[in-house]
């Protein structure tokens, strides 16, 4: 995969942007509004592959039940939308850009383009490369030697191709005012939001209309769209085509890690991966270890480059939200187990947890620059699993474009239902 050089084209044609598309030559960002065909929903609604940020209306058949009613306790504003990544099933009725490699992976899946809007096109760049490879040879040598430098290396790699493109915190500023300069900040058109601070003090969140950063916006959208682009070609490609996608689920997605449920050999360990779900070994056996690491290579094999790495094994999952979950990562016996939770929780908590199998969690939700603490008791000893309903081929269906996750009959409004299992093994992380 390259990376983004100097631009070489833009252009704004149709036909243009068509035939840079189909030529598949060209390294480019484009702009395009599609869809998936409904043939191609049970291939691909367990993980929609379009990943992207989009404005949530802030309504009860959206966010759910308790989300909203939680809102209307604390006097949340219920009339604004907020901005989170999701996963879809078209562009959402709009135009989103895609890089080269992306749009390329959701064509093969069968997407349809109906309407082009721009082109980028720009050189290919390999410059990055050598200083990656360096790097990265430095860093697993200071694994090997038990060196500190392993996390300066990360460090170095992480903030080396796009770093200020992908953190967002630069780019709101925070001043701490009195109440005369809270009023005038607050009628700027670039202010964000205000927090009371003490009886005289507010910290005011303003929108500056400039930011410095070092590396181009370019380098950022490539960077996103190949981490995407990389492990959505691992499930379509690898995992679809060789394990039985009746016995495993997503769980969590991220951009560069997912979590699933595996309904393995329950006379195995969580240690057992995919060894009772493969359909079709030769194929498998062919491709898996393009992917994961080979556990008869050394570790330059298991950090090697666009290839993934299991972090966390266990048996059971229960996730409150996206990075909310807890696992049970060691199980002794029924009574005896190890739990490992995200975010961390106080030992106290966990010491309730061992004697009565429940605990409560105190979540901190933001909405639009005002954050709510709530409580929830939660049985951390089941997992949670999707009850699929089968429907009849002629079926009217319909997959919201505004509200993603939701699908209903157009008669009589058919939504999925949840059920909690105590069945299943989990495969975590795998990032």
């Amino acid at each position: 995969m390259y990376m983004a050089g100097r631009s070489r084209i833009y252009s704004k044609k149709p036909y243009v942007i068509k035939n840079c598309i189909e030529q598949r030559k060209d390294i480019f960002v484009a702009k395009v509004k599609g869809y998936f065909p409904k043939s191609e929903y049970n291939n691909l609604l367990a993980l929609p592959p379009i990943f992207r940020n989009i404005e949530i209306k802030i309504k009860e058949d959206v966010i759910g039940e308790y989300m909203y009613s939680q809102a209307q306790n604390h006097s949340l504003p219920m009339t604004r939308q907020d901005r989170k990544l999701t996963t879809l099933l078209d562009t959402n009725g709009q135009y989103m850009v895609f890089n080269n490699y992306y749009l390329r992976l959701l064509i093969d899946l069968d997407l349809v383009i109906i309407d082009y809007k721009a082109i980028a096109v720009f050189e290919e760049n390999v410059a990055y490369e050598p200083f990656f490879r360096t790097m990265m040879n430095l860093r697993i040598y200071a694994i090997l030697v038990g060196s500190s430098k392993e996390k300066f290396n990360q460090l170095i790699i992480n903030a080396s191709y796009g770093y200020d493109t992908l953190n967002t915190e630069k780019f709101g500023k925070i001043k701490m005012l009195d109440k005369a300069g809270t009023f005038i900040a607050q009628h700027h058109l670039n202010h964000i939001g205000i927090r009371h601070i003490s009886a005289n003090t507010f910290a005011v969140q303003i929108k500056p209309k400039t930011a410095t950063y070092f590396t181009s916006i370019q380098s950022g959208v490539f960077t996103l769209d190949k981490a995407k682009c990389c492990y959505l070609n691992y499930i379509y490609n690898f995992m679809y085509k060789c394990l039985d996608r009746k016995r495993f689920q997503f769980i969590l997605a991220d951009t560069d890690q997912f979590n699933i449920t595996i309904a393995g050999d329950k006379d195995k360990d969580c240690h057992q991966q995919f060894e009772s779900l493969i359909t079709d070994m030769q194929f498998y056996e062919q491709h898996v270890y393009q992917y994961l690491p080979d556990p008869n290579k050394d570790i330059y094999d298991y950090k090697k480059i666009l290839g993934f790495a299991i972090e966390n094994k266990g048996y059971k999952l229960k996730s409150l939200g996206p990075k909310c979950y807890s696992i049970i990562v060691h199980k002794w016996s029924k009574e005896i187990q190890q739990y490992e939770f995200k975010p961390k929780i106080t030992s106290n908590v966990k010491n309730v947890l061992m004697e009565h199998q429940k605990c409560t969690i105190m979540l901190r939700v933001v909405f639009k620059q005002k954050m709510t603490q709530s409580e929830i008791d939660s049985e951390l000893e089941t997992e949670t699993e999707t009850e699929f309903v089968t429907l009849k081929a002629n079926s009217e269906l319909e997959i919201s474009i505004c509200e993603p996750w939701i699908i209903w009959r157009k008669q009589d409004g058919f939504i999925p239902k949840f059920s909690e299992s105590n069945s299943g093994y989990l495969l975590g992380n795998v990032g």
